[in-house]
């Protein structure tokens, strides 16, 4: 992983325009300092659209060209194959368009960004554990495979979000997983008699590789722990913050 100024970037999309930011270098200000891409937050619509402009220029490419799914903890994908700005209700996109550049907000869940070892295609994912859990894995590769596009030649980069010793679990949640594959075991780990820390990134991964995913790469950075750098969801309401900022990731061809 490089670290840029406020952004980092995965060593596998190395020919990818793309960045994870952080929540540093923007214009936004108190519970939302400082690059806030969430317009859905109460911060000021106009220091949101400023934020993202920052990120626009700093990666070089038009804040035109930025899409951004409506994300609502779905495992639904939406197919871009050419250059309408069209408002996508969904939590994964493919894009086949040169011209554009596909946005992902987060704050605790996982931004996962994806490109390919050759073709001219790239796709973000919004996992959090409800689209883990309803397979928004899943469903992005049977849309890739049924564009022709064999699992085993997509990258795959997860960003910065709630790490491993962070996301705390009740016994139902855990029990929800492992009863729906048992190999998800390994992946939560027992706090105490009530509670357990879940491994998100890990599960991902395991499911990633069973579709036959290779090329993988994390961030290992955990958006709770390091609350300073990043917007935290479950930091904000632990210090009953009445709202929370939006990281924005994005990759671009």
């Amino acid at each position: 992983m490089m670290k840029k100024n406020n952004y980092y970037t995965a060593t596998n999309l190395n020919k990818y325009t793309h960045g994870f930011f952080s929540k540093i270098g923007g214009v936004s200000k108190g519970i939302y300092t400082s690059l806030n891409c969430g317009l859905s937050s109460n911060d000021k619509k106009e220091n949101v659209i400023t934020n993202k402009k920052i990120i626009a220029d700093t990666l070089n490419f038009n804040i035109e060209e930025l899409i951004i799914g409506n994300q609502f903890h779905s495992n639904k994908i939406s197919i871009i194959k050419d250059n309408k700005k069209l408002k996508y209700k969904c939590d994964g996109i493919i894009c086949l368009s040169n011209n554009i550049a596909l946005g992902v907000l987060t704050a605790d869940c996982c931004p996962i960004l994806i490109g390919h070892k050759n073709k001219k295609i790239m796709g973000v994912i919004h996992l959090g554990w409800k689209g883990l859990f309803d397979g928004i894995i899943e469903n992005f590769l049977l849309e890739t495979n049924n564009l022709d596009i064999n699992s085993s030649d997509l990258i795959f980069a997860l960003g910065p979000c709630i790490g491993k010793e962070s996301y705390e679990v009740d016994i139902a949640f855990a029990k929800k997983f492992i009863e729906q594959e048992s190999n998800y075991k390994k992946f939560f780990i027992k706090k105490n008699n009530s509670k357990y820390l879940f491994n998100i990134v890990g599960a991902a991964i395991s499911r990633l590789k069973k579709k036959g995913v290779t090329d993988i790469w994390a961030s290992n950075c955990d958006t709770f722990q390091q609350n300073k750098t990043f917007f935290s969801y479950r930091f904000s309401k632990i210090n009953n913050q009445a709202d929370y900022g939006r990281l924005l990731s994005v990759i671009k061809m």
